[in-house]
């Protein structure tokens, strides 16, 4: 059959289907390709993270170096001196989502995430006049506080300009582009001197800066000052559509921020620990968080090179770090694809039993390099250990507990609950470190891997008992899990959020 077409009367029906669905495709195509580019440059940030994270590795191997060669102190750093610089960037941390949440309120998400970059700046120049151990603590804070503002902005400023196909795997991206941070570090900093490195540190920030200068603002915040034309603007260039196509989403970003509005009227603190089942849902995001901190993954990953050194094993701590560093980055782009067919609960499950043997693998390593053994049989354990340990935390731990924090709450209870969260991560992460430092040096590192296992084995059970799975279910199926009686949804907000 023919269809009469002014100018193309010879052209048959099916080739002008095909000419709309490859029309529709490639639009389909720009629209993606834009979210993933802005969502890409943005996660540029979560590398600047990870940046701070991994610096203590390579550059303690250089502080400790009595040969002071590559050293800016000009004298060797004791372990009270490590334990505090690598702790501090924790403690700078607690105080960057306060700061963070104030200014993405009222400035914007996008300018608080180039202040934040520009914050990194600062640290890394400071870290470039180091000539003092109070200094370099100093720069550590900054880096910190720095770091605080990110984790609070970034995956706020993805959820808002990301679709709803996209938003989860999207929402991933942070803790990718983290474990990134730390490659690259691991990567370049044992090849280079001191100064060298912390210049090619600090121009991760600036090239972030320049680069997500050129992106939007989320229609989010524009539309809570009300400026509903910029907010168009963002969300035509974000779907490549038209003004007409993304009424319907406009629409509903002002809808949510209004019902969000009208939440912020009620007392959403007392309803946090006066409720049970937010009570519930705070007691579980909690423990699995705080849990998270004490597996020893800071721990672990900011004295990667110091802990091989001691290990005395054939590879070199550089290429073992490395190694170590490229699994992990791996783990992360790999759990991404399965962890919503699984379930939250399995994956945590079999996370928290692969940290336990890893752990206590490592922790009879050192017992027995202690006691002696033959090094020929035992030298597999530290880079399998490491390996394992960086795999099962990435597998599970790592992604999910910060998975489920943010689909636990009802929605008028969820910001205070994550703040809460966050702020309280940090602190623990701040405890860890110290103890770690005190704990091996005191009593050696197999203790210290011990009771990260006893502690990874308390995880296993806690989520084997009272951890929901929240796998498939919507906001109000999770709420009715937590105990929450159906005339309460509405009023709590839980039908769903952008």
């Amino acid at each position: 059959m023919r269809l009469p077409f002014a100018g193309f009367d010879d052209i048959e029906t099916e080739e002008i289907a095909a000419v709309h669905c490859s029309s529709s495709k490639m639009h389909r195509s720009r629209a993606t390709f834009r979210e993933f580019l802005v969502a890409g440059v943005a996660t540029i940030s979560a590398v600047i993270m990870g940046l701070a994270l991994g610096w203590p590795s390579p550059m303690f191997r250089k502080l400790t170096e009595h040969s002071l060669s590559d050293n800016p102190i000009g004298q060797v750093i004791v372990e009270s001196e490590q334990s505090w610089i690598n702790s501090v960037l924790a403690i700078g941390g607690f105080f960057g989502p306060f700061a963070a949440g104030f200014l993405a309120d009222r400035h914007g998400r996008k300018l608080t995430l180039m202040l934040s970059a520009l914050v990194h700046v600062a640290g890394w120049v400071m870290l470039l006049q180091a000539a003092s151990v109070a200094l370099m603590i100093g720069a550590r804070f900054v880096l910190g506080f720095g770091s605080g503002c990110i984790l609070v902005t970034l995956p706020m400023y993805v959820g808002e300009i990301a679709s709803d196909q996209y938003r989860g795997m999207l929402g991933s991206f942070l803790q990718i582009g983290q474990t990134i941070g730390i490659l690259y570090v691991y990567c370049i900093g044992p090849y280079v001197g001191y100064y060298a490195f912390q210049w090619i540190c600090c121009a991760v920030p600036i090239l972030f800066m320049i680069f997500f200068g050129y992106m939007p603002e989320t229609p989010h915040y524009f539309v809570s000052k009300g400026l509903y034309q910029q907010a168009t603007v963002s969300l035509m260039y974000l779907r490549d559509a038209s003004a007409d196509e993304i009424q319907p989403e406009l629409q509903a970003v002002k809808q949510f921020l209004q019902r969000e509005e009208q939440q912020k009227n009620s007392n959403a603190v007392k309803k946090l620990f006066t409720e049970a089942v937010n009570l519930k849902a705070l007691a579980i995001s909690f423990s699995l968080i705080s849990l998270q901190q004490w597996t020893g993954i800071d721990c672990i990953l900011s004295n990667s090179e110091l802990i091989f050194d001691k290990a005395q094993i054939s590879l070199s701590a550089d290429v073992s770090t490395i190694i170590m560093g490229t699994i992990q980055v791996a783990c992360c782009c790999v759990t991404l694809m399965f962890v919503d067919r699984v379930g939250r609960k399995p994956v945590l499950m079999s996370s928290a039993l692969g940290l336990t043997v890893a752990l206590t693998l490592l922790g009879f390593y050192f017992l027995m390099q202690n006691m002696d053994v033959e090094q020929q049989y035992i030298s597999w354990i530290p880079l399998t250990g490491m390996v394992g340990f960086i795999a099962a935390f990435n597998f599970g731990f790592g992604p999910v507990p910060w998975a489920i924090a943010a689909e636990i709450f009802a929605h008028d209870v969820k910001a205070i609950g994550n703040t809460i969260n966050v702020s309280v991560s940090w602190i623990l992460d701040f405890l860890a470190l110290r103890f770690f430092l005190l704990i091996s040096e005191s009593f050696g590192y197999q203790w210290a891997f011990w009771i990260f296992a006893i502690i990874c084995a308390l995880a296993f059970l806690f989520t084997m008992f009272f951890v929901l799975e929240t796998k498939g279910l919507s906001l109000q199926e999770i709420q009715k899990r937590l105990g929450r009686k159906p005339e309460q949804d509405e009023s709590n907000g839980t039908q769903g959020s952008l």
